[in-house]
């Protein structure tokens, strides 16, 4: 009799720690225009401790991973990351974060004759002046060298 309890308690805990991991977690975030078919270009395990209560700051840099600003952003806890946090009783709790980035730039088309036109224009420079007055000196520096033969 007593061996039955002991497997039927080790039954009953097998099971609820199937249903304990079992458990879903996933969020995806868009920003711009979002990238959710483009090449992944980042996915790595981001730490929480204690079941998440502790949540260390692992800031991803998406200006550098995408200059465009059309990115998706997924984080899920996988099967691997549940087992773990199982294995740890929540101790530690990994979540996978995985970035997409959509960086096609635009081909606006201009001819070699059409930038030289914009960027010598008087208009080009007062926009410089006006929006990016450290880049005026190079621009200006451009335009000379445009002019002499």
């Amino acid at each position: 009799m007593r061996r039955t309890t002991t497997m039927t308690a080790r039954s009953v805990f097998t099971l609820g720690m199937l249903l304990f991991t079992a458990a879903c977690y996933e969020h995806t975030y868009t920003v711009g225009t979002g990238a959710s078919n483009a090449p992944v270009v980042y996915e790595r395990w981001h730490s929480h401790w204690l079941g998440g209560l502790i949540d260390p700051s692992q800031e991803i840099e998406l200006r550098e991973m995408c200059p465009s600003g059309d990115a998706t952003i997924h984080e899920e806890v996988s099967f691997l990351n549940g087992l773990v946090a199982a294995l740890t009783a929540e101790i530690y709790a990994p979540t996978t974060v995985e970035v997409r980035c959509d960086n096609r730039s635009a081909d606006l088309g201009f001819s070699a004759a059409d930038v030289q036109r914009i960027t010598t224009s008087p208009e080009f420079v007062e926009w410089v002046a006006a929006t990016a007055p450290g880049m005026l000196d190079q621009v200006q520096d451009a335009q000379l060298k445009l002019q002499t033969p």
